[in-house]
């Protein structure tokens, strides 16, 4: 297969193909597949430039002057190993294979820092939610479920009572004197009498 570039005569007539082709994508090579009817291995040219293009092209007699040429322009990936590249001919079938650099492990790449900053902003973020909840649900725990609060019937209930209380007192501190005055009055009423049973003994 003929890798240099060929300047065509001045004396012949080209009609240009548009070749079909496949391009397979696989994880470790790419394979392009360019179907070329009619052409022979010594008149199909592969090139590879400075700039990572895959360039084929080629030529071959149709009928006098006349001749069919195509030429198609590749963009290879930029993890292909270009030293690796490698074209075979066979069967009206341009055949290219270009081999890829494979990162080995898991291929998990480190992200880097700013891609992982909202992550971390996150967790901590959930991390001051779950705080906030716990202090809510202690305050709840340290107030009474039910704090019951005082109506007006209730002070008045115990009003009520208070009152009952003190007229209770003074129901009792009423029969008190009372009993001490009955006393008083008997204590007087016996004295006056002893009095005048005395007198009435000297008398006689």
């Amino acid at each position: 297969m003929d890798t240099k570039p060929q300047t065509a005569p001045a004396d012949r007539s080209y009609t240009d193909l548009n070749p079909v082709f496949d391009w397979v994508r696989g994880e470790t090579s790419d394979d392009i597949l360019i179907h070329l009817p009619g052409f022979k291995s010594d008149q199909v040219r592969v090139q590879i430039d400075s700039h990572g293009t895959l360039r084929t092209s080629g030529e071959r007699p149709l009928d006098g002057k006349q001749w069919s040429r195509f030429w198609k322009d590749f963009q290879l990936p930029d993890n292909c190993k270009v030293n690796d590249v490698r074209a075979k001919f066979d069967d009206e079938m341009l055949q290219v294979h270009i081999p890829k650099m494979v990162v080995r492990g898991n291929g998990a790449l480190p992200q880097p820092a700013d891609a992982r900053e909202p992550q971390s902003k996150e967790k901590a973020a959930n991390k001051q939610e779950i705080e906030d909840n716990k202090s809510v649900d202690e305050t709840k725990a340290a107030q009474p479920a039910n704090p019951k609060k005082m109506t007006a019937d209730d002070r008045g209930d115990r009003s009520g009572g208070m009152s009952s209380i003190y007229m209770g007192l003074s129901q009792a501190r009423k029969t008190l004197l009372m009993n001490v005055a009955v006393a008083f009055l008997v204590l007087f009423v016996l004295g006056l009498y002893l009095k005048y049973r005395f007198t009435k003994t000297e008398t006689s």
